[in-house]
């Protein structure tokens, strides 16, 4: 198996760091905190960083075509310009569950919005799993933790992980309609208290996942479902991953502070910090956020 070790990008204590994207046109890391409610973004040459409050948890970051940002908040998907602040809402979510909020999403290749939501308190089965291109479609229903997703590079499967179920799901994906069936388990996450957690893809086909609870990103071949590499990160709540930089072989990582105890916050003070891995492999591009009233179809 083999190893790399994650380096200090930017020390700093989001309380519950998440959303890793790489903004392709910007050439910058795209980060939220959850509970800080915030949304960031840091150049990981000159390691200069912005951030704004946006007013509610926000669990995801996706750059739009039109150069603004997709925000997933609680209640609501807004667009949003980071350089005004300024929050436009495109539509309303779970407004019937007051209770939870987005989590992690991720946009497919014609730039369709897939955002997952999960109860504030984590109970069980009170989320689901979207799809926005203009309207809200549920995919998917009763979900505990909504988390990573992404597609291999044809197109044809998607993968996900809802982190209660210690697993990692392959859908068939049919990318003219948007649609996915034919649910099947690929990867069991059996050690104690490493829970699945955000994901992305490289160029091989090779999933990279963050390991809540594990202190590190494990890179998992989906076709035999085994464990073939790993980054050490020195954070044990790591909580999502993104490749970007010029040759797309960085691997940008966020972790989180919440659930940590003062003991284990005096033995990892960088959690809460982004981090970042040279990494032997090459990422897939990310996608963006396409407005439908754009589209040339």
């Amino acid at each position: 198996m083999q190893i790399w070790n994650a380096e200090i990008l930017y020390k700093t204590d989001l309380i519950l760091g998440e959303g890793a994207y790489w903004h392709e046109d910007w050439k910058m890391f795209l980060y939220v905190d959850i509970e800080g409610r915030k949304v960031g973004c840091i150049n990981p040459v000159t390691k200069e960083i912005k951030e704004k409050y946006v007013g509610k948890r926000v669990g995801t970051v996706v750059p739009a075509t039109n150069g603004k940002l997709i925000v997933a908040l609680q209640g609501s998907i807004e667009e949003l310009d980071f350089e005004t602040g300024k929050l436009r809402e495109l539509v309303t979510i779970e407004q019937d569950k007051p209770n939870n909020r987005s989590n992690d999403g991720k946009c497919d290749v014609v730039g369709r919005l897939w955002i997952g939501t999960m109860h504030v308190d984590a109970k069980l089965h009170e989320g689901a799993l979207y799809r926005f291109d203009g309207g809200i479609k549920k995919m998917l229903d009763n979900i505990s933790i909504s988390n990573g997703i992404c597609w291999s590079a044809d197109n044809r499967t998607m993968y996900y992980i809802d982190s209660s179920d210690y697993n990692i799901k392959a859908y068939d994906f049919d990318l003219t309609s948007g649609d996915i069936f034919n649910e099947r388990v690929i990867i069991q996450i059996r050690e104690p208290d490493h829970t699945p957690d955000g994901m992305c893809i490289d160029k091989e086909g090779m999933l990279w996942v963050a390991i809540w609870g594990g202190g590190c990103v494990n890179r998992y071949n989906p076709a035999t479902g085994n464990l073939i590499g790993r980054v050490n990160v020195d954070a044990p709540n790591v909580t999502n991953c993104a490749f970007g930089g010029n040759g797309m072989n960085q691997l940008f990582i966020t972790t989180a502070r919440a659930d940590l105890s003062d003991e284990q916050l005096k033995q990892y003070p960088l959690s809460g910090s982004l981090f970042c891995a040279d990494i032997s492999v090459f990422g897939a591009h990310t996608n963006q956020f396409i407005s439908p009233a754009t589209k040339p179809y």
